[in-house]
């Protein structure tokens, strides 16, 4: 039986998922893997999630954050520097929900924390709030258990981030469960994320014995930059989305617009304009130019128009502008 111990440097969602990845695809057997990472400013939303439903992706990307899907269920969580993220990887044959979540419970301990557990996933302070949550996933070599530890997160961007847009969405997929959530920080000011780190792979020797640390450097990081860029990739974090409907509309000095979509994999699929502008070719080319477009709409180009169609050209450039910040 081998024992390893693996933290990540690295800040970025989509490289930390895609080291788990690998991890979860090459684990032997016989093995179990203790993974230690953190995420700067990410929401991360589970695999069968609608992004817009969950946060407000636009405004979470134009101040600098991430969004990524993980392979595993459940719903969306906030993560910063404040937050430390665990992964138990283990063969099938050592592979055990509740033991592992003895370890987080015993690193709690050491600074005086009592926590229990709730369903088959969370765990909550004496008083009930969740300080951490699991996922669950599955390969043909192993098990994965992976799941937060809020120890000083920023409650301010967790709230700002995963309010959902405000629109008239009707979206298919897992919506998220809210829970009263606390820092731990709170109950010991003492606590660090580096004394929580320690505190783990203490936690995790004492119950499976000693381990062997290892370096992202020792793994095939050839495979992990395959993963990352699946990670990363547009069609992995918002295609992936189930189906949704979604209704705006917005007044110009020229006559309102209001515009039906329906999108799969965030892709326009059906585009329904209806206004009151006199150009009375509006709606039919602005359904045109939507549809089968990205919902971010970055690039739709509009056509050249003869001067007799200015008004026509100023209507479409000015509702494409309008239509590209809605979702922020």
């Amino acid at each position: 039986m081998e024992n390893y111990f693996i933290e990540s440097n690295a800040y970025n969602p989509w490289y930390n998922l895609a080291v788990e990845k690998y991890l979860a695809d090459y684990v032997q057997k016989e093995e179990v893997i203790l993974y230690l990472w953190q995420n700067q400013n990410t929401v991360v939303i589970g695999q069968n999630q609608n992004a817009l439903r969950e946060c407000r992706v636009q405004l979470l990307e134009a101040e600098g954050g991430y969004l990524a899907r993980r392979s595993t269920g459940g719903g969306a969580v906030y993560q910063d520097l404040g937050n430390l993220c665990f992964t138990f990887v283990a063969s099938e044959e050592r592979y055990d929900v509740e033991e592992q979540l003895k370890i987080v419970m015993k690193a709690c301990q050491k600074y005086g924390i009592c926590s229990h557990f709730s369903g088959r996933n969370d765990l909550l302070t004496d008083d009930n709030r969740k300080f951490s949550g699991s996922a669950f996933s599955m390969t043909s070599r192993g098990k994965v258990q992976h799941g937060t530890l809020m120890i000083n997160v920023d409650v301010n961007k967790l709230q700002r981030y995963l309010t959902p847009t405000q629109e008239k969405l009707k979206a298919k997929g897992i919506a998220s469960v809210s829970s009263r959530v606390c820092n731990l920080q709170e109950l010991n000011t003492g606590l660090t994320v580096d004394g929580m780190r320690a505190a783990l792979r203490a936690a995790f020797e004492e119950q499976y014995g000693r381990c062997t640390e290892l370096s992202l450097d020792m793994l095939n990081n050839d495979k992990i930059q395959e993963y990352y860029k699946m990670y990363s990739s547009w069609d992995w974090r918002y295609g992936r989305s189930p189906e949704c409907e979604t209704v705006y509309s917005h007044r110009f000095t020229w006559g309102e617009v209001e515009v039906n979509l329906k999108l799969h994999n965030l892709i326009i699929s059906e585009c329904k304009v209806y206004s009151d502008a006199l150009e009375v070719q509006f709606p039919n080319m602005l359904e045109g130019l939507l549809l089968n477009q990205r919902y971010d709409i970055q690039n739709i180009q509009i056509p050249e128009f003869h001067k007799a169609d200015e008004e026509l050209a100023k209507q479409l450039k000015e509702t494409i502008m309008w239509f590209s910040g809605v979702w922020r």
